[in-house]
């Protein structure tokens, strides 16, 4: 995708997201979670694919729309997290096989449960009585929609045994009680729901429980999640169905995997059979003592997987391949399709990756072609019907020439991607200054692409130094660009040059150098001048950096053209804060890897920061390596771990006197 064609996107999205977010937030949801998720994710690909088109209201930043006041947040003592996802058997054989690996034993209880298409909740019991119920939000803190949960008839508000617990599950809408509504939404008038799923997170937000309680939902309990647990997830939904909660009549526990797939495979082709919807298997591991040993990742739970019935499908017309310049020279092909639904979405372009994937496919203009979705959100074609190509349809080959400044195309040794080798192609020009000035680099906000196209034909712009070389009278002879713009743009620029050096690393557009490894370089190297005097050998040194990236900061300090570019940049006032080197032999935190869960007083990227500033190694799962714990309130499986396996717990104070030391 160009530039022109992401920024028109990317603004498309955006509107999108806050229409639906107001529609969330205000009345009801307008999209499923499904689909919504779908918009964000692909709002995220474009931006992190574009960084310089990333608007300062992006909905990956800034939520335009407030929740409704009725509803306060309140924080879940356990994370909700997401499960990941697996689209066939081939993915799921080798989920089976990590957490054998990791359990170090193949005998594994699987618990079979169908994915119902709802929302999910938890519920809070104390002394058997119910006395909260809270949606997932951000995993961290939902919505308290208690009053409005006491309506589902099927949810206990009194349990048998006074029992204090919390249990999760899923609120739905049967197919039969979905129809009655939307026919009676249809007879007063009002827009009917999309599906069941919208249905049932439009009327949990209600602020009239009454009518919540005319909606006829439903729940499903999936999980005990504290409380009186038993030893085994299958044993605790007994235990749970003793009790008078509505568990799933088709959940089941296996021993085998094959036995997993089977039921899966069953389900998928008699899923339609169901009084709900339902859009795949949860597979969990059932003894909670191996749970435990496999913890989760930031996001996800590594004892548990949802098995994805199969992605939709489309079917579309190649009409023809469109080229993308990177800014480091990169011509990625991308198929232009005949508009088709997918998803919910209309497609009219797709990702070919690169042209090694477009010679496997062995693509030719004019074939009819497969779409799908599945795990990710931008389409891509995944086949071709060759029986049915035209006879006149043209082979797409790899590029003679670059389409912006038809320099003939290279392809490096050893690299499947065709080039464009000329430094001073306008595409690229473009995609380097678009990087130089995005967020995690120089952050100029008020420097887009529009701007910068228009200094580039103008002739102002050649190299992103040029930038501080502009003028309000530059400025000002652009289309679009009153006084008070021109200002901004300056000001901009002004500020930009108090700068941290792994930002201007990062922002330089060294090939292979991401956020990540310029934060490595510029705490090893310190400073600007030690990095470009580096030889490969002092580069190869520093963990993390391998031969690639070494090599490519070699090479890139070693040519004139970028020796002249950086210069420039500080003779026009770039400053660059010296790196604090991390502290090692003085720290009780040097070398010592660190894990952070809990809700603390500060982000966590703030304490990441501020402990590998004394050498420490942040990483975001529990295990055998790990030295210590930083754990705030609310801390849930990671503390569990951590105590299971005896690793030291701290507080924010502990961790922060020995940072002081």
């Amino acid at each position: 995708m160009n530039q022109q064609a992401a920024q028109l996107r990317i603004e498309e999205l955006c509107q999108q997201i806050h229409a639906h977010n107001s529609a969330y937030y205000t009345r009801i949801p307008t999209i499923s979670d499904k689909d919504y998720d779908q918009l964000v994710t692909e709002l995220k690909s474009l931006e992190n694919a574009f960084p310089s088109l990333r608007n300062v209201a992006s909905p990956t930043t800034k939520i335009l729309g407030t929740p409704l006041s009725a509803f306060s947040s309140y924080p879940h003592q356990v994370p909700m997290l997401s499960l990941s996802n697996v689209y066939s058997f081939d993915e799921l054989q080798s989920w089976a096989v990590s957490v054998e690996k990791l359990l170090d034993t193949q005998e594994v209880e699987y618990t079979c449960e169908l994915k119902i298409d709802g929302l999910a909740i938890s519920v809070l019991y104390e002394d058997g009585k119910l006395v909260r119920g809270v949606t997932r939000g951000d995993g961290i803190a939902g919505d308290d929609i208690t009053q409005n949960i006491k309506t589902i008839e099927n949810l206990p508000l009194q349990l048998s045994n006074p029992l204090s617990m919390e249990v999760r599950g899923e609120v739905y809408y049967s197919k039969m009680n979905f129809q009655k509504l939307n026919q009676r939404r249809q007879a007063m008038e009002e827009p009917l729901f999309k599906n069941p799923r919208n249905a049932a997170a439009g009327s949990l937000r209600l602020l009239d429980s009454t009518e919540v309680r005319r909606r006829n939902l439903d729940i499903f309990v999936y999980s005990l999640v504290s409380g009186s647990l038993e030893a085994g997830h299958f044993q605790g939904l007994e235990k749970l169905r003793q009790l008078g909660f509505p568990i799933n009549p088709e959940t089941r526990k296996y021993q085998a995997l094959a036995e997993v797939m089977e039921f899966c495979q069953s389900w998928e082709q008699k899923k339609e059979q169901l009084p709900y919807e339902v859009d795949g298997v949860v597979i969990k591991i059932n003894t909670l003592q191996q749970q435990n040993k496999l913890g989760a990742t930031a996001k996800s739970p590594r004892w548990a997987i949802a098995f994805k019935f199969v992605a939709e499908q489309a079917f579309s017309r190649l009409l023809e391949v469109e080229i993308g310049v990177g800014r480091t020279g990169v011509l990625t092909p991308v198929a232009i399709l005949e508009p088709v639904e997918l998803n919910s979405t209309v497609v009219s372009r797709a990702t070919l990756h690169n042209y090694d994937q477009v010679a496997r496919l062995d693509l030719h203009i004019g074939d009819l072609v497969t779409l799908e979705k599945g795990g990710e959100i931008i389409p891509k074609v995944v086949a071709v019907d060759k029986e049915v190509r035209p006879r006149d349809a043209v082979r797409i080959e790899p590029p003679v020439a670059c389409p912006s400044c038809n320099t003939l195309a290279i392809q490096i040794p050893g690299e499947v991607d065709w080039r464009c080798p000329n430094p001073q192609c306008k595409s690229q020009q473009l995609e380097r200054i678009l990087h130089f000035v995005s967020r995690k680099a120089m952050n100029i906000e008020t420097i887009g692409p529009a701007l910068v196209e228009q200094l580039l034909d103008k002739g102002l712009l050649h190299n992103v130094a040029d930038l501080f070389r502009l003028k309000h009278e530059d400025l000002s002879q652009l289309d679009r660009m009153g006084d008070k713009s021109a200002d901004n743009v300056l000001t901009g620029l002004e500020q930009s040059k108090n700068c941290q050096l792994y930002r201007f690393i990062y922002a330089l557009g060294i090939r292979n150098v991401g956020e990540k490894s310029a934060k490595l370089l510029a705490r090893h190297f310190q400073t600007l001048e030690n990095l470009m005097n580096a030889s490969i050998e002092k580069l190869h040194e520093i963990d993390e950096i391998g031969p690639i990236i070494a090599k490519s900061v070699y090479d890139f300090s070693r040519q004139p053209e970028n020796q002249e570019i950086i210069q420039q940049c500080l003779n026009h006032g770039i400053v660059l804060q010296q790196e604090t080197p991390p502290i090692t032999d003085a720290s009780p935190l040097s070398g010592k890897t660190i894990v952070i869960t809990g809700t603390l007083s500060l982000s966590r990227e703030i304490w990441k920061e501020r402990l590998e500033s004394v050498g420490a190694i942040v990483t975001n799962s529990v295990s055998k390596k790990t030295d210590y714990l930083l754990a705030g309130e609310n801390a849930g499986s990671k503390l569990a771990k951590a105590n299971k396996l005896n690793i030291p717990t701290v507080d924010e104070n502990t961790i922060q006197q020995w940072i002081n030391s």
